[in-house]
């Protein structure tokens, strides 16, 4: 029988969602969902101030342990975190934070430099659409060559949600092939994010297959797939478009993970 995970959920714990883990793990289970992994956001330096967070609470720990018990074998509940990963002090708390706890499973994302969003720099009608790509890229590349406390890329290609046009790939695939590179060297794997039907974004999902692709061809092993709900309607949405994704590329398994270990799920 197949088993379908959604390994992206956000609930109250994020500055962004009003959703209790119960309505979320409630709605898992009427869509027939095996299991979710709750990967509230922690943005210890997120340059906009109201999405800005703490280092992940005792109380969300507690939390997320006590919806496993609540709902163990009705619904596996892994327990995550998605580490808006910054520069310079900030990746020392990041990394601080992921040793802090036994997660099963931790996201690495780049929603902003420190100084700006992504999304404000896409949309700024002054900002230079092929520049904010490149920049963009570059940055994740210098964050993962640092930065090692994690075990999937969130949303990799996120910069096209916000532009209002996709420059040409051929301006950035070296920063993308350097970036797939290093997370193979790191044992590291890639989210299928999809939330990209959701925004009726046509063949650009995210990511692309062409980087889905190369990330195979590179000798990458795990793909995650997400919903990035935040909303239980939200929920699982699309999960199995991503899987067939996968499935037209050539896989044969997707990935979750138990105790940052990755376990294959057969497609």
């Amino acid at each position: 029988m197949f088993q379908l995970y959604d390994m992206h959920t956000h609930t109250v714990f994020s500055p962004d969602s009003q959703t209790p883990m119960e309505d979320m793990a409630e709605e898992a289970i009427r869509r027939g969902i095996t299991g979710m992994a709750i990967t509230d956001h922690y943005n210890p330096d997120y340059p906009t101030l109201r999405f800005r967070t703490g280092q992940p609470t005792v109380e969300y720990h507690r939390a997320m342990e006590r919806l496993a018990e609540q709902y163990s074998g009705r619904l596996e509940v892994l327990k995550g975190v998605e580490m808006g990963v910054l520069d310079g002090d900030t990746m020392d708390r990041c990394r601080a934070a992921a040793r802090d706890y036994h997660y099963d499973f931790i996201l690495a994302s780049f929603h902003s430099d420190r100084e700006r969003t992504f999304d404000d720099m896409a949309r700024d009608p002054f900002s230079r659409t092929e520049e904010v790509f490149r920049h963009y890229y570059e940055y994740v590349l210098s964050c993962i060559k640092q930065f090692k406390d994690y075990d999937v890329l969130a949303h990799l290609n996120l910069v096209d949600r916000y532009a209002p046009y996709i420059p040409d790939d051929s301006l950035y695939t070296d920063l993308v092939d350097e970036i797939l590179r290093t997370a193979v060297a790191d044992g590291k794997g890639l989210e299928i994010n999809t939330a990209s039907w959701r925004y009726r974004m046509g063949e650009r999902t995210t990511p692309t297959a062409a980087i889905l692709r190369r990330y195979r061809e590179l000798g990458g092993e795990y793909v995650t797939v997400g919903s990035d709900a935040h909303t239980p309607n939200w929920l699982g949405d699309h999960l199995g478009e991503g899987c067939q994704l996968l499935r037209d590329l050539g896989w044969e398994y997707y990935t979750v993970y138990r105790n940052r270990k990755p376990c294959p799920i057969k497609l």
